[in-house]
């Protein structure tokens, strides 16, 4: 699950906001199968993306920095998780 927010502090158009918003998420969109590769089945991943910057970003701007992201995250983060051995059921005797 991932969540993108531009402030208004920053962008004080709505239309602009919008804008950067767009972007983050086609960026995510388009890449996110680089880090999910990465991910056990068993490990859920919540991250919220906030751009920070204050002038307007083109996508090649927003890419670049949508893919710095995930690398980031591949290297930082153990989200390999083995798998726990499930233990046999014991049938009772005299069943």
């Amino acid at each position: 699950m991932t969540g993108f927010s531009v402030p208004k502090k920053k962008f004080k158009s709505s239309v602009h906001r919008h804008r950067v918003r767009r972007l983050m998420v086609e960026a995510w969109r388009l890449n996110k199968h680089i880090l999910y590769a990465e991910i056990a089945t068993n490990v859920q991943l919540h991250m919220f993306l906030l751009f920070t910057d204050n002038k307007l970003p083109d996508y090649d701007t927003v890419l670049k920095a949508m893919l710095q992201v995930i690398d980031k995250l591949k290297r930082q983060a153990p989200f390999v998780v083995p798998e726990l051995p499930v233990a046999p059921t014991q049938v009772p005797k005299g069943h």
